[in-house]
């Protein structure tokens, strides 16, 4: 679309902003209406305002009286307060159309901003004005004046104006600050855009005319915000004053708020598809979508924030580069930042660009059996989350490595259902494979013959079970699949009444046994049913299982569970018990966890890789549970401790 076909849209646009006004309008004056009539008839009922008919009302109930009453409410007093409304609408709409008939400055000074001198400038500014001169240089415009929001910590910034020669920029502090120059130069080909394709025009007739439904909501909220003002200026010696100016205040913004969620609406309706378009022709501009997409990322990455808590930022929201309110009830004027970030710049590294720009590189440790670091890897979770159905060739590197140096016999046996078998049960004989009670139990549910085929397999298996002893059950499983179902369910029986001989579970036999089921239970490899849309709807097991993570941390499972939670977002004040982590309510979670939606999953198993690298060490034990719980949902995770040499595993 050219400059023509912009300005030719944004005509249109304001053809339909007019209709949508009316509608508007009629909404707000009729909610005023209704809410009058409201507070007349419950005076009418007791007789402090008159009602209309000449017989007497009748008491017939509270409710049966009260609606009584609404139904006698003169039609002059309708009348009345919708003149008074409808007119109030048209006066404040004519004034703020007058107000903002300069356009960009009178905007800067609803906002307080202060206008950035060349001659007396910081260097942060300085920055700021050698940017703004490429871009209208560039695109062949009037440079546009600069204005700072001084005392605004947030990482925002709006364009203002009639025509592209009479725009104004406007940034706040916290942006000059935090961004480089790269993403301040992707900010102001975003605000170009605006004043390029027609935006800027359409934004401040907006402004003018919603004003009038907004009008009191705006009054309300700044009377709030200046008694808060002035509390923080002065102090708290009128206290009794300030809360009863901050009270009517609200109360202003209450009695207003259907004006407001009208406006926002039609606000909402006009600028959240425009914000994409502006981020796209950033990139255009600049021809550098690390620009937009890293001053996109930051907001994110130094947790910053884009609220600016000043009169009139409700009603100029649709200006600014990134939501400027944040309320429960609002109509968002902007996309979701990462949907914004992914439509600018589809193939964004958000942890490679962090490396780069903020030095938050996070590298985790991975740990052996033995304790000792394996492998080092980058951005810790994330990395591991990029793994998800993603083997890169060194872990297919690793797995031709592990299957040449396998020794024959291991191999023969994996191969082999009885033996493959026999391999499993292997894995839980430990280092006494005779005389442990999961050795007797083994010979009392297969017999000596099937207990003296594990023990001779426990010295190659041994070896391999410190380190990938997931990698070991995912080479028998095949072998153990091609037997019927009723086979394949007296060996999970026969494997759990080994993990459970000794009276106690461990976190590795738990993850064994669960790994096992979900490959050989009846219907494995079936797609799996999704009856939870959302991780709030599993929200209890969703808890049990991240808990059984952290657990996995040792004395740091507070602090895991608590990075885990962050996540999700949960409302959790603390994990569950180790007490109450029972193998049957672990295992009872896991299945339902197991069937939430598709696009549900990640963010669940983001949260488990969270607490699991908590402290900066990924250890086996840890590796194991994700990998298990990755395996559950059906999202394969590949081996971890893939520079594992497995030469030394060689019998």
């Amino acid at each position: 679309m050219n400059f023509f076909e912009h300005q030719s849209l944004a005509r249109r646009n304001s053809r339909w902003l007019v209709l949508w006004y009316a509608l508007a309008a009629c909404a707000t004056v009729a909610s005023y209406v209704l809410a009058a009539a409201l507070a007349y008839a419950l005076l009418g009922m007791y007789g402090a305002l008159p009602l209309a008919g000449d017989a007497p009302l009748e008491w017939h109930g509270l409710w049966g009286t009260y609606f009584s009453a609404l139904a006698r409410v003169p039609w002059k007093f309708h009348a009345l307060i919708l003149g008074l409304v409808g007119g109030c609408i048209a006066l404040v709409t004519g004034y703020r159309l007058w107000q903002l008939s300069d356009g960009g400055p009178a905007i800067a000074d609803l906002l307080g901003a202060r206008y950035v001198e060349s001659a007396r400038c910081k260097p942060e500014e300085r920055k700021l004005l050698n940017v703004v001169e490429e871009m209208a240089i560039a695109a062949g415009i009037a440079v546009p004046p600069v204005y700072v929001l001084d005392r605004e910590d947030a990482i925002n910034a709006l364009v203002a104006g009639y025509s592209p020669n009479e725009a104004v920029i406007i940034v706040t502090a916290g942006a000059l600050r935090q961004l480089s120059r790269d993403e301040l130069q992707g900010v102001m080909g975003h605000e170009f855009s605006h004043v390029l394709n027609g935006d800027m025009a359409l934004n401040v007739r907006l402004v003018g005319i919603l004003a009038g439904l907004t009008w009191l909501g705006e009054r309300g909220e700044a009377l709030a915000l200046a008694v808060a003002e002035q509390t923080r200026r002065v102090g708290s010696e009128n206290a009794g004053l300030e809360v009863v100016g901050a009270l009517f205040g609200m109360l202003l913004a209450f009695i207003g708020f259907p004006g407001t969620v009208a406006a926002d609406a039609i606000k909402a309706a006009i600028s959240r598809e425009r914000e994409f378009l502006a981020d796209a022709a950033s990139v255009q501009f600049t021809r550098h979508p690390d620009g937009i997409a890293g001053a996109l990322d930051t907001i994110v990455a130094v947790h910053g924030h884009t609220t600016i808590p000043v009169a009139y930022a409700g009603a100029l929201s649709h200006m600014f580069f990134a939501p400027v309110v944040a309320t429960w009830w609002q109509f968002p004027t902007h996309p979701p930042i990462d949907e914004r970030i992914r439509r600018a710049h589809p193939r964004f590294m958000r942890e490679d660009y962090r490396a780069r720009r903020h030095g938050t590189v996070r590298e985790v440790a991975v740990l052996d059996g033995a304790g000792n670091v394996v492998k080092h890897i980058r951005s810790g979770p994330a990395q591991v989350m990029a793994t998800v159905g993603r083997p890169t060739a060194a872990h297919l590197d690793f797995g031709a490595r592990l299957l040449a140096e396998l020794p024959q016999r291991l191999r023969e046996a994996l191969r082999s259902p009885s033996e493959a078998e026999a391999t499993m049960f292997a894995l839980l004989l430990g280092n006494d494979p005779r005389g442990s009670a999961e050795a007797r139990a083994l010979e009392a549910s297969r017999g000596a013959e099937a207990l003296a085929s594990a023990a001779a397999l426990q010295v190659y298996v041994g070896l391999l079970r410190r380190q990938h002893m997931l990698t070991l059950a995912e080479l028998a499983v095949p072998a153990i699949k091609d037997q019927p179902q009723k086979a394949r369910d007296r060996f999970l029986a026969d494997f759990e009444a080994l993990v459970q001989a000794d009276r106690r579970v461990t976190l590795r036999e738990f993850v064994l046994l669960t790994f096992l089921r979900q490959r050989l239970r009846e219907g494995a490899g079936q797609p799996i049913p999704t009856r939870f849309q959302r991780i709030e709807d599993v929200l209890a097991d969703a808890h049990i299982v991240l808990s059984m993570v952290a657990l996995a941390a040792g004395d740091g499972e507070r602090a895991a569970f608590e990075r885990g939670a962050a996540v999700l977002r949960a409302p959790w004040p603390e994990p569950v018990s180790r007490e109450a982590l029972t193998t049957q309510k672990t295992g009872d979670a896991l299945e339902r966890v197991r069937q939430l939606a598709p696009f549900a999953k990640p963010a669940f198993l983001k949260a488990c890789a969270e607490a699991a690298a908590a402290d900066g060490v990924l250890r086996l034990a840890e590796v194991e549970l994700l990998r298990m719980v990755a395996a559950t949902l059906d999202c394969p995770i590949p081996p971890l401790l893939a520079q594992q040499d497995p030469q030394a595993l060689a019998a």
